[in-house]
């Protein structure tokens, strides 16, 4: 896979926006500018967190079933990308607005790094749930429907609507801004324990059970996030990112109907598998890189 050199001193080209804006005199205008991480968070732990919340609120006190998805989508959208290109315009100027939309966009990549983000974590849950389940008990048919429909429709969907904004803002603006200033293995454990809280509407239901889940969500996140900084900073891309936070979704339970394992192993429980290899794949880039996840390692002062 031949690897695209990272424009990562465009972090940076806010720098001189963000020197004029300072003599903005509003308070919360000037407040975001220093903490933009914390305005980020301010608003989705508030708007994002109210919309994803809206199905389970609903259900506990109406008695109303409502569709979780349509919530999801908007708590993406409005709580998340919205967030994340504002500040980014705020902060960096125009200038890092259009390297934000130059990474959303860019789809120049070897044909391995797409492989690597379509098929690296589906393929792993597949032999896992070989190992637990056997091989799936499925015709030639059933195989085609479990890979166009399950992965590669699910996939397409789930990035269209979801994935690509949501990496947009974990990784194009709060991630990549932790690495920065923290280096790239504490940037994604950071953003792990956020990534796990944006999830807590979809897991409320277990009640005491978030005493467990939680942690071991996080846990688990951390080798993901540790696999989505080593792709985005070898490729400068967060279309790829998107794409193997899709294809990940749709291996397991996608929210459109039924992922690649579902349609595999119909009468098994398979939710945790796509979650499993996501983690066994992060634990090998962070093995297989020296935990530095696509960052050159820093060169020796001369004496």
């Amino acid at each position: 896979m031949t690897t695209q050199p990272v424009a990562h001193g465009d972090e940076a080209v806010g720098m001189t926006a963000t020197a004029v804006a300072h003599r903005d005199g509003r308070p919360l205008a000037r407040w975001v500018r220093e903490h933009p991480l914390g305005a980020f968070l301010a608003w989705f732990f508030t708007v994002g967190w109210a919309i994803g919340f809206i199905p389970v609120v609903a259900k506990r006190a109406l008695r109303i079933d409502l569709p979780s998805e349509p919530f999801l989508i908007a708590s993406t959208w409005l709580g998340l990308l919205l967030p994340a290109v504002v500040i980014t315009r705020l902060v960096d100027g125009p200038a890092g607005g259009r390297a934000l939309r130059r990474r959303v966009l860019q789809v120049r990549a070897s044909a391995g790094w797409y492989a690597l983000a379509l098929l690296a974590v589906p393929a792993t849950a597949v032999v896992l749930a070989v190992v637990v389940f056997g091989p799936p008990a499925a015709t030639a048919s059933t195989l085609l429907s479990a890979l166009a429909s399950g992965l590669l429709l699910q996939t397409a969907i789930t990035f269209a609507t979801t994935n690509l904004w949501e990496e947009t803002a974990w990784m194009g603006f709060v991630q990549a801004r932790l690495q920065a200033r923290r280096g790239v293995l504490l940037a994604a454990v950071g953003t792990a324990a956020l990534f796990t809280l944006q999830h807590l509407p979809l897991l409320a239901e277990n009640g005491a059970g978030l005493v467990v889940i939680l942690p071991a969500g996080f846990a688990l996140a951390i080798p993901f996030r540790a696999l989505v900084a080593w792709l985005y900073n070898r490729t400068d891309s967060l279309f790829l990112v998107g794409l193997l936070h899709a294809a990940g979704d749709a291996t397991a339970a996608a929210g459109f109907g039924g992922g690649l394992l579902q349609r595999l192993y119909e009468h098994h429980e398979v939710g945790l598998f796509a979650i499993g290899a996501e983690f066994l794949v992060g634990l090998a880039v962070i093995a297989g890189t020296r935990a530095r996840l696509g960052v050159p390692a820093r060169q020796p002062r001369p004496a």
